[in-house]
C-alpha cells in the first residue's frame, strides 16, 4: 500500500472509535494504531448516567421482617426517609437480626418484599427515589 492510501485510512481512523486497524492480503498489508490505544482510560467505556432511583437490596440470607420488634415501620410506598433508617429486618438461620438501611435519603417509590418472606444475598427489596 503506498502513502496516500495508509494516510487516508488513518483519517478516517480519526474519525471513528476504532483503536487498530490490521489488514493482510497475499502476505503484505499494514497495522495501524491509535494514538493512546493501550491506554485504559482512553478504552474505558463512559459512565452511566446518575439514576433517579437507588436499588436497596438484602445484604444476608434470611426471613424480611418491616421493623425490628417494637419499632415502627418507616418503609411505605410514598413514605420520606433519611440516609441510615431502618427500612427492615433479615432475620438470619441463627436467630440474629441484620438491619437493611436506607443508602441515601429519598422517598420510598416501589416494594419488591412482604414480611416473612424468605429473602436471598442480594435480592432487590425496594427503591428509592432520590
Amino acid at each position: 500500500m503506498n502513502a496516500p492510501d495508509l494516510k487516508a485510512v488513518a483519517d478516517w481512523m480519526k474519525s471513528s472509535d476504532l483503536a487498530e486497524v490490521v489488514y493482510r492480503k497475499e502476505g503484505r498489508g499494514f497495522a495501524l494504531t491509535a494514538a493512546g490505544a493501550n491506554d485504559p482510560a482512553t478504552l474505558a467505556a463512559p459512565p452511566m448516567p446518575a439514576g433517579r432511583y437507588t436499588p436497596v437490596a438484602s445484604e444476608a440470607v434470611g426471613v424480611f421482617q418491616w421493623s425490628e420488634p417494637g419499632k415502627a415501620r418507616k418503609a411505605d410506598e410514598g413514605a420520606r426517609v433519611a440516609e441510615g433508617d431502618v427500612l427492615g429486618v433479615i432475620v438470619t438461620g441463627s436467630g440474629a437480626s441484620k438491619p437493611v438501611k436506607a443508602p441515601s435519603a429519598g422517598r420510598v417509590a416501589k416494594l419488591f418484599i412482604d414480611a416473612g418472606q424468605a429473602v436471598e444475598y442480594g435480592q432487590p427489596l425496594l427503591l428509592l427515589e432520590d
